[in-house]
């Protein structure tokens, strides 16, 4: 048996991601890894990181997956910095196509990937990237929170998040597109959610864009807020952006409130088009609230931007269920997923 570092040359990474002293970090909601790996035997070693292990709160740990040929044979809260799993263990040489994936939002936590140990003959080699690069920006939805959990009374908790099931990842895998989310529940671009209409200007998502992305947790004591992302080294072919829902519930005790969400709308708008100078942008909300899609599209029109579309998402009515905490269900986010994928699909000809 050997060691086998999971790096850029043998493994395909996507969303966010950061790969620091031979260890890979998933930062993001669906971040991670992928690889085909031919042999015998395979175990794999993750953890989270010391911020969240010294919290001690598993509400608050990173959710990892891992897939073999697409079907889970992992999926669990983290609460060690360092846990084994084996993954493949067969007599005979076996090929198969191995996916990790963090399945938890980036604030609260960290899943760190450290060596492979495969058998001596074994290799491994990255999956092909797709010809399609999708980034969503957004919030809760986007992160599907509380998907795996059917009590709408439920609070927030990383281990009912599930980012694999949110409408994101369903467009991805109709469209067979690589992804990346960069996602944050609560947040918002003027106010995060607020229930008693105060300015919530702790979770805003616009100060933290253009970085690798904030998160209460650090890496190697690092905090990942203080890192520019590289928008050059993986440009995308498309970003969506679904943000105002948590805008909304400031917006909603005082109406004028919406002419400054659009004015910030414009100019998140404006931050995304610099970084991603040739992506199309889909602009769309819809599925807690409609309300802010006026001043979304009025933002579209005053970036007088042909490369930019709007698209409203069919709103959730209950007759599909909800995760916790009134959130989207599987089979709500499914629904979206298809009329995005399909939207998608009009635009670019895919």
């Amino acid at each position: 048996m050997k060691k086998f570092p999971l790096n850029s040359r043998n493994t395909k990474f996507f969303g966010r991601t950061l790969f620091i002293n031979d260890k890979l970090w998933l930062i993001h909601s669906a971040s991670g890894c992928e690889f085909t790996f031919t042999g015998r035997k395979l175990s794999l070693s993750i953890g989270c990181d010391i911020d969240a292990y010294k919290n001690g709160l598993r509400c608050n740990k990173p959710r990892v997956a891992v897939l073999c040929n697409g079907r889970p044979v992992v999926k669990k809260v983290i609460d060690e910095l360092c846990e084994n799993f084996s993954i493949i263990s067969s007599d005979s040489v076996v090929t198969k196509t191995i996916r990790i994936v963090k399945l938890s939002e980036a604030a609260f936590s960290l899943a760190c990937v450290s060596d492979a140990v495969i058998d001596d003959d074994a290799v491994i080699f990255p999956t092909p990237r797709n010809s399609l690069k999708i980034e969503f920006i957004g919030d809760s939805i986007t992160c599907g929170y509380g998907v795996d959990d059917c009590n709408s009374q439920s609070e927030f908790a990383t281990e009912a998040e599930n980012a694999m099931k949110s409408y994101a990842y369903v467009a991805s895998g109709i469209l067979g597109a690589d992804y990346s989310l960069f996602s944050y529940s609560g947040y918002g671009l003027i106010s995060g959610y607020t229930g008693d209409g105060k300015r919530n200007t702790r979770e805003l998502i616009m100060p933290w864009y253009e970085t690798v992305g904030f998160s209460y947790s650090s890496v190697d004591g690092q905090k990942t807020q203080d890192l520019p992302w590289d928008f050059n080294n993986s440009p995308s072919d498309i970003v969506v952006v679904n943000i105002g829902t948590n805008d909304n519930s400031f917006c909603t005790f005082d109406k004028s409130r919406y002419n400054e969400f659009e004015d910030a709308y414009l100019k998140f708008l404006r931050s995304v088009r610099r970084c991603e100078k040739n992506a199309l942008i889909i602009c769309t909300i819809g599925t807690i609230t409609q309300e802010p899609m006026p001043y979304i599209e009025n933002a579209v029109r005053r970036m007088n931007d042909q490369r930019i579309k709007t698209l409203l998402l069919p709103q959730q009515d209950g007759t599909l269920g909800f995760g916790s905490n009134w959130h989207p269900s599987e089979d709500t986010h499914l629904a979206a997923g298809e009329v995005l994928a399909d939207f998608i699909a009009s635009v670019t000809g895919q």
